[in-house]
């Protein structure tokens, strides 16, 4: 198997885990693994492209491959970026992040990282 394919292949597991934590309650995870589920998607596309794929911006990681993505992802792309540190540290959030992700702020991470992951 391909490496970009591995990407791919956790990408789609990321963006379940994001599902389930969502099923669960716990929408800071959800948020979280959405972003992840993102990045790796772009991440295996770099791959494919032979392009480098570094860091955790999404926004930058899709500058690189502007011309396949587009510019409708853009949004879906800077809406996501800010959760990787967002829902994990309590310091970033001015809060704890389990206390003040939504349902409905899950709810858009999961369908911005499922239009990315398409």
């Amino acid at each position: 198997m391909a490496e970009h394919e591995k990407w791919l292949m956790q990408a789609i597991r990321d963006l379940e885990t994001a599902r389930n934590s969502y099923q669960s309650g716990d929408y800071y995870a959800s948020a979280f693994w959405a972003q992840q589920a993102a990045e790796k998607a772009l991440k295996a596309l770099l791959l494919y492209r032979g392009k480098p794929c570094r860091g955790h911006d999404l926004v930058e990681l899709g500058y690189l491959i502007r011309d396949e993505l587009g510019r409708t992802y853009y949004d879906d792309l800077r809406a996501l970026t800010m959760h990787y540190v967002t829902s994990k540290y309590p310091d970033i959030a001015n809060a704890t992040p389990f206390e003040i992700y939504t349902r409905a702020d899950a709810k858009n991470t999961i369908e911005r990282a499922g239009r990315v992951i398409e």
